[in-house]
């Protein structure tokens, strides 16, 4: 046999330290951040590496789409969440937020958690009591406001402030009532609230009131047009421009306004007036203009005269939410949409074009046809016949309720932002998170000590959510050994380059079943090249297929507890050069679980740990076992036996490979991670760094590398893995 083929197959299982089996690309750990953490990541299967660590993670979110109750609260007779209003990603680097009135004040998600608080950072020698003036705007009453701050913070001593940086300004420190309209303003990056005496604005820094300005008016609803910003209120329009407010709509038989939308497409206000209908405002363009205006009512075909909610779709055309059903404006006419024995009370579009409407009995999504791009096509071609834009019986109508997602029916606002949509429901605040495109990638060069320039490692993969059907994935894994160049033992001058390397590509699915259960599987098709090069007759190759199966178990006994189970490469054996000789394939047992140890505001905590088995097994001749009997066999009959049964199970565990890691989480924008490796068998104790940055909700990258702290070879000591996750 030639020097090269050998050193290539010694050097397989330097890497993998699992001898035994062939194709050792299949068992090569992915994942710059599942590699910081020891190579644990069964249980923690939540991004597009969860196809080699355990398939069924596909079958959850943020993989798969998934309905949660995002704050719990007790609402039954009157909504808890008021008003919602959300920032969306205006940049590739930008972080998507959102904002939610409540019976007594602001909430802000934070991308995991809730919090009621503004975060300041003091500057230089600035004291609380700065930090408190510039929060509230006033000094009056400002002894109080630092009271009131010290004790949110826990400062009760002068020692204490010294060593505070950071300030939790709470939310409800000046708009204190319950919140009745809310607005974040793209364009100057500021936070409008109305209550029912007043209109706050904050700027990122402080508060400011317009009582004075304003009135004492209950302010109903906000909507930015440009510089200037519509308010409706129970007793009459306005328009805040260049720092001054202007009534407007005197004209409008009621002064009680419900609702606000505007048309950006068309340049148009569209106001719900109560009592009198639907108004349209086309604003004057210069001093030496006039505001134009115009009324729908129930003879143009508005369901009735009092509109609750209003919205315009990506199309222009407008949608109005009455009590029993909707009010559909296609640009030419008015037509209506009957909810027959229900109670309609909110309604909002997404990005996609889609019509949320919240009711008494669920939510519907409703998607025209004009919406869609066939349906864009061919309204194209139809120019303006007759029923453009008209709704249609064909269009896609879909109910979410209490027995598909919701955990209950009663449902008040709905706000899309992004792909996840939130409702305020009688439970409290619940979210529909849809799924986003995951692409990863990952890069290390192996076995850092041997110097080998192409001995590298390689992993791409993709993650396509298929809406209630789960998750489908595709991957590919590749291995470069490196070049050799050898000569034959009796001619030492006829040298030969040889080239070694193993691609595994495939893909996975996931689907979730009742009770948090998912299941997952995974089909994967290799190539081995051990000596390309060699000539006719010398190379050794082989081609095969595998599969993976696994399940994960979220919220296992206890909330945020997760178990996984997956039996990995599952498949016939396969042979290089001579058929009667055959190499099984390391069929393995992953068991893993993680738990999430806290969510906080700013923090997150997460442990995991995995035990992986390589479970081959050969028969009285020689031959390997089939799957079925070497994933238990292998088991109970281990290797290295011993005397009784407490020996045999001790050592059979002993020749398992276990990982477990930590994972700290920052403000959702820095991780820090680090992990233990113990394998007895391939004589490996290793602790491993790592950290990653969430420089946006689109983008992460992710660093890790290992430290031997064992008495053998090191052979990976200061491996380096680079990795990189991007959702679209």
């Amino acid at each position: 046999m030639r020097k090269s083929l050998l050193s290539a197959l010694l050097l397989a299982p330097a890497l993998t330290f699992a001898a035994g089996s062939a194709i050792i690309t299949l068992e090569m750990p992915v994942g710059a951040r599942q590699l910081g953490m020891g190579e644990a990541g069964s249980a923690l299967a939540d991004d597009a590496t969860a196809m080699y660590y355990n398939p069924a993670g596909l079958a959850f979110g943020p993989l798969s789409d998934e309905w949660r109750m995002s704050y719990r609260a007790d609402a039954k007779n009157a909504p808890y969440f008021t008003r919602m209003a959300s920032r969306s990603k205006n940049g590739f680097f930008s972080k998507s937020e959102l904002w939610a009135g409540t019976a007594d004040g602001i909430l802000k998600f934070d991308g995991e958690e809730w919090i009621n608080y503004h975060s300041i950072t003091l500057q230089g020698n600035a004291k609380v009591r700065d930090a408190v003036k510039v929060y509230v705007g006033s000094e009056r009453g400002l002894d109080e406001y630092v009271r009131q701050v010290k004790a949110f913070n826990e400062i009760k001593t002068a020692e204490d402030e010294k060593h505070v940086v950071e300030v939790k300004m709470p939310w409800n420190l000046v708009v204190k009532d319950t919140i009745t309209a809310v607005l974040y303003e793209s364009r100057t990056e500021k936070l409008w609230v109305g209550t029912p005496k007043s209109l706050y604005r904050f700027d990122g820094k402080g508060w400011k009131n317009y009582e004075s300005e304003l009135g004492n008016h209950r302010v109903t609803s906000l909507v930015s047009q440009g510089a200037s910003i519509w308010i409706g209120t129970d007793d009459g329009l306005f328009v805040y421009r260049n720092g001054q407010f202007e009534q407007k709509g005197k004209v409008l038989p009621s002064q009680k306004i419900n609702a606000l939308v505007w048309s950006e497409s068309r340049k148009e206000l569209f106001v719900a007036a109560d009592g009198a209908g639907i108004a349209r405002l086309i604003p004057k363009k210069s001093v030496n203009d006039k505001d134009r205006w115009s009324l729908f009512t129930e003879e143009d075909g508005v369901m009735d005269l009092k509109p609750l909610a209003l919205a315009v779709d990506s199309s222009g055309h407008v949608w109005a939410a009455h009590a029993g059903g909707l009010s559909h404006f296609n640009l030419r006419k008015w037509e209506q949409v009957q909810f027959a024995n229900n109670h309609v009370n909110d309604i909002s579009v997404d990005q996609k074009g889609g019509i949320w409407i919240a009711t008494d009995k669920g939510v519907w999504r409703h998607l025209p046809d004009y919406a869609t791009a066939s349906g864009r096509k061919a309204e194209l071609e139809r120019g303006t016949a007759e029923q453009e834009g008209s709704v249609k019986k064909d269009d896609e109508w879909i109910h979410y309720h209490s027995g598909n997602g919701l955990s209950v029916n009663k449902v008040w606002t709905v706000v899309p932002q992004g792909n996840d949509v939130w409702f305020s429901t009688a439970n409290g605040m619940e979210q529909f998170k849809d799924a986003d495109y995951q692409l990863t990638a990952f890069y290390e060069k192996l076995l850092p000590v041997l110097n080998i320039p192409d001995l590298y490692h390689l992993y791409a993969g993709m993650t396509i959510p298929l809406n209630d059907w789960g998750t489908l994935g595709a991957f590919v894994n590749f291995v470069s050994f490196g070049s050799t160049v050898a000569s034959d033992d009796v001619d030492v001058d006829d040298l030969v380059a040889y080239n070694s390397s193993e691609i595994v590509g495939g893909v996975s699915y996931g689907t979730r079943f009742p009770g948090d259960w998912g299941l997952g599987l995974s089909i994967k098709f290799f190539y081995s090249d051990l000596s390309s090069g060699a000539g006719a007759g010398q190379e050794a190759t082989t081609f095969g297929y595998a599969f993976d199966i696994g399940v994960l178990k979220k919220n296992l006994i206890i909330p945020k507890l997760n178990f996984a189970a997956a039996l990995m490469n599952i498949g016939p054996s396969v042979y290089y050069v001579d058929k009667t000789i055959e190499d099984p394939i390391p069929l393995t047992w992953r068991l893993g679980l993680s738990y999430e140890i806290f969510s906080l505001a700013d923090y997150k905590l997460t442990a995991a740990v995995d035990y992986n088995r390589e479970v081959v097994y050969d028969d009285d001749r020689g031959n390997p076992e089939p799957f079925y009997i070497a994933s238990w066999k292998s088991l109970i009959n281990p290797e290295r036996g011993g005397d009784g049964f407490f020996e045999q199970l001790k050592n059979s565990i002993m020749q398992g490979v276990l990982n477990a890691g930590l994972e700290f989480i920052y403000s959702n924008t820095i991780a820090l991670r680090v992990g233990y490796l113990h394998d007895q068998v391939g004589k490996r104790n290793e602790v491993d760094f790592g950290f990653g940055f969430m420089l946006s909700d689109m983008l992460q990258f992710d660093f890790a590398t290992i430290k031997d702290i064992g008495d053998n070879d090191g052979v990976r000591d200061g491996q380096m893995r680079f990795g990189m996750l991007f959702k679209f």
